[in-house]
Formats: C-alpha cells, sequence, structure tokens
C-alpha cells in the first residue's frame, strides 16, 4: 500500500513537472507580433498623411506582415490587429486583459472625473447600464416622435429649391434632436443657444493634441475647463428642480439618469448625470452628423441606381404604415438601413479603436505583452476584398439578403465595434440618420454641385472636409 503511495505520489509530482516545463517553453516560444518598420518610409514621404491619414501606413503593413503587425511609436508598441479573426482577438478579451480606460483619458476633462473613462471598472460598467438603459427600445419609441419633429420644422424652413451644406445643416439639426431626445426640453426649448455655445467649446478641446497631452495649457482647453463648469451649473439647476417635481413625468435620456441606482442604492452626483450626458452627446452627435453628410453625398452621386429603388421602399412602407414615420415603420426599411450601413462601411467616423494590454493575449501564435496598444483600424478592415467583395465601390445590397457579406464571419464589420463594448447608441443612430433621410428623400430632389469631398483627418472624429454642397428642390407631391 506505501508503495503505490509512492508511485502515486511520484506520478503527480512528474505530471507537474511536465505540466511546468510544458508552459515554461510554451511562453518561450510564443513571439512578439512581427514588426513593421516605418522610419524610413516615412521620412521619404511615402505617406500622405494630410490626405489620408495613417490608413495607406496600416493598409501597407497589412499587405507587407499580415493581419498582425507591430510599430515601434516612441516606447510605445503599437500592435495592429487586421481583419476578422484578429478582430476576434481583440473584441473578444476581457477587460483584465485589454482595457479601455488607460486609452481614452483624454475624454475625462470633458465627461469629467469618476465618469466612464474615470471610473473603476466596476462603476463604469452600472453606468453603462444607465446609458443602456436610456437607450432601449421603450424609449426609442419616445424618441422617433421628436427626432421628426425637429426634422419636419427644420426643412420646412428651406425655400423651394437652393444650395445646402449638408455638413453644416445636419450638424445644426442633429445638436436639436440630440437635445430634445437626451438633454430635455428644458435645454431645447429654454437655454439651447447658449448650451451649443458651450458645447462647442468643449469640442473644440478634444483634439489630437487633447489624445496626447490632455491638460495642456493651450487657449482650447482653457475655454473646454470653463465651458464644462458653466455646462455642469446648468445641468445641476435643472436636476434639482427635476427631483423636486411631483406627478411631472419626463421621457428623455436626462431623466433615466436622475431615476438610475447604483448597485449600493446610492444615486449618481449631478456631475456624474451631467458627464455622461455630454459622453452621450458626444458619441451621437459628431457620428451621426457626420454618417447624415456621407450618406446624402453617396446617395446623390450614386442616385441613377439606387434613388428609385429608395423611393419605391417609401412608398411601400409608408403606405402600409398610413405615412407615420416609428420604430416599426424605419425597421422595416431594409435598402435604407442598408445604405446607411454601406456608408459607415466605407467611412466610419472612428478610423482606430485602441485598448491598453493589462494582461498578455496570444494571436495566431504572437503574443501582445503587457503595456503594448492594440488597435483595429475599421476603414482599413472594411477594405479587405476577401471579406468585402469590390471594397471601393458603393453597394448597400451588400448587407442584404441571406448571404450578406458581414455576415459570413463575425467581427467582419465594426464600423460600432464589437463584442462587449459595442457602441450603446448604436440603435438611436439608426434611427435618427434614417428618420431624417426618410423625409428628405420624400419631400427633395437633389443633385450634386461639387466634387466629393475627401475625409478630414485633422480631427479625432474623421468626416467630409468642408464645405459639402448639394443643390435641392422640393417635390411637388411629396408622400
Amino acid at each position: 500500500m506505501l508503495q503505490i503511495l509512492q508511485w502515486t505520489t511520484s506520478g503527480v509530482l512528474l505530471l507537474l513537472l511536465l505540466t511546468v516545463i510544458y508552459l515554461v517553453f510554451s511562453i518561450k516560444l510564443r513571439k512578439a507580433a512581427p514588426r513593421f518598420p516605418v522610419l524610413i518610409s516615412i521620412l521619404r514621404g511615402k505617406y500622405d498623411f494630410v490626405n489620408r491619414g495613417p490608413l495607406d501606413l496600416i493598409q501597407d503593413g497589412y499587405r507587407t506582415v499580415g493581419d498582425i503587425f507591430r510599430i515601434q511609436l516612441f516606447y510605445r508598441s503599437i500592435v495592429f490587429l487586421i481583419g476578422p479573426q484578429a478582430h476576434r482577438a481583440f473584441f473578444e478579451a476581457k477587460d483584465h486583459q485589454l482595457s479601455q480606460r488607460e486609452v481614452y483619458t483624454f475624454t475625462i476633462p470633458v465627461f469629467g472625473k469618476n465618469i466612464v473613462y474615470d471610473a473603476s471598472p466596476k462603476i463604469m460598467q452600472q453606468q453603462l447600464k444607465f446609458v443602456n438603459k436610456g437607450l432601449n427600445q421603450m424609449n426609442m419609441k419616445a424618441h422617433v416622435g421628436k427626432i421628426v419633429m425637429e426634422a419636419e420644422e427644420w426643412f420646412d424652413k428651406w425655400p423651394d429649391s437652393g444650395e445646402v451644406d449638408l455638413m453644416k445643416e445636419f450638424s445644426e439639426l442633429i445638436i436639436l434632436t440630440a437635445s430634445r431626445c437626451l438633454l430635455g426640453k428644458e435645454i431645447r426649448e429654454n437655454i439651447q443657444t447658449e448650451f451649443a455655445h458651450f458645447y462647442q467649446q468643449l469640442s473644440d478641446g478634444m483634439s489630437h493634441l487633447s489624445f496626447f497631452f490632455p491638460n495642456a495649457p493651450t487657449r482650447a482647453h482653457k475655454k473646454r475647463d470653463l465651458a464644462r463648469q458653466e455646462i455642469a451649473k446648468i445641468f445641476s439647476k435643472i436636476i434639482k428642480q427635476r427631483r423636486t417635481e411631483e406627478d411631472v413625468e419626463h421621457d428623455d435620456f436626462l431623466q433615466v439618469l436622475i431615476d438610475a441606482r447604483y448597485l449600493d442604492d446610492s444615486l449618481p452626483s449631478d456631475d456624474e448625470i451631467t458627464g455622461l450626458l455630454l459622453a452621450a452627446l458626444f458619441a451621437g452627435q459628431h457620428t451621426s452628423n457626420i454618417t447624415s453628410t456621407w450618406m446624402g453625398l453617396l446617395m446623390i452621386q450614386h442616385q441613377s441606381k439606387w434613388i428609385s429603388k429608395l423611393l419605391n421602399e417609401q412608398k411601400q412602407v409608408m403606405g402600409k404604415y398610413h405615412d407615420e414615420l416609428s420604430v416599426d415603420s424605419l425597421g422595416e426599411m431594409n435598402l435604407l438601413h442598408a445604405v446607411m450601413k454601406e456608408t459607415l462601411r466605407l467611412y466610419p467616423p472612428l478610423i482606430l479603436l485602441m485598448r491598453k494590454v493589462i494582461e498578455p493575449i496570444t494571436y495566431n501564435g504572437y503574443v501582445l505583452s503587457k503595456g503594448d496598444i492594440a488597435v483595429v483600424a475599421p476603414p482599413v478592415a472594411h477594405q479587405i476584398s476577401n471579406v468585402f467583395k469590390d471594397p471601393k465601390e458603393f453597394n448597400p445590397e451588400r448587407f442584404l439578403g441571406e448571404y450578406a457579406e458581414d455576415q459570413v464571419e463575425k467581427f467582419s464589420f465594426i464600423a460600432f465595434g464589437g463584442g462587449r463594448h459595442s457602441c450603446l447608441g448604436e440603435r438611436f443612430a439608426y434611427l435618427q440618420v434614417k428618420t431624417i433621410w426618410s423625409i428628405l428623400l420624400r419631400k427633395f430632389d437633389f443633385e450634386l454641385c461639387q466634387e466629393h469631398p475627401l475625409p478630414d483627418y485633422s480631427v479625432l472624429v474623421v468626416g467630409p472636409k468642408p464645405p459639402c454642397m448639394v443643390r435641392f428642390k422640393r417635390k411637388i407631391n411629396s408622400f
């Protein structure tokens, strides 16, 4: 019996020893992501950073090295993951492996302390649940009517014909719709102009410089910080007033946050509510404005092929729903949805999504080490020809039907990110942009009056370089 125990103990020890040896050797065999040397190419002027941003460099790395490669940027190793398989490693990693918080600290002066990326992971998750609740299906139904009201009123002010800058028009309209749906009627009806002024100063204070040096002593940052203080005062007054109201119901995002509770049953502070409102507004206003503009330019540019199909869809759906725009009727506008999705494939507003490596992860035999910055690049991934057929063509139908190209492999389309941290405002974005263009398609005819604009890579959220001028003519018999 003793001999059997000795043999068993020896066997267990041997197994443990072999396991340790295997782990040690397997770790040693893992390699860092292959390096893509770019310094000489940059010095020789190979890449047009003004007109193309970093995209040519990233595409060059993908073609030369493969779907994982690294670039050394000063003391930091930047690891790019390009393509559906590589995206899986990025989007399916746990928060303790790849973290957003460390790379988005530049948002703290705008959103505030202890809000989203400055909060602990536990608090951050609770705050994101508040946001998700505010943008759920029930609230979407209330939002549609508000967006329709604002859009109808806005476009009724247009003359019967003329020229407009789409980017400027949508920027002004969407801050109104966002204010109505997210910030509350007190902002929209009483102090919209004052708020818009401070909000613009916040936006101006979030630049490429801010990304690296968020507290640099610049004039824009000083104005940003003062604007944040003034906005906090505005919302604190509204929040206090709403907390004392009785028998008054509000169906906006602000009220969802006022009614929210943390797990310990504590209330979000006034400043936390303000920060979450600003986070939601920044996430939605810029991207919806940009996407609405690109979408219009692409539809008009290719109208001989797509406008008649879109109008037929509008007639069928609006006839079925007695000319009422709602969550249900918008949900059946499949081609319009595909047009927006194709627009986002070609021109995603966020060209880089980043995480900091907290614990090493592996992909395809390579290791991403602690301290590395992991990056995916939607505009590069969306141009992979074995994922999207003829990727440079504008073809919304690639997203329709049983064999939609983005459904072949998970994480092919990543304009809204993916995994547990995909954009919480995706539904609201589709709802808002589709509502606006449903109205415009039925009320106006359009034509281009300038060359197709280039993307503006001088800003963090990439849109078209202004102006974005189009001609319009009001239809005699709109529907």
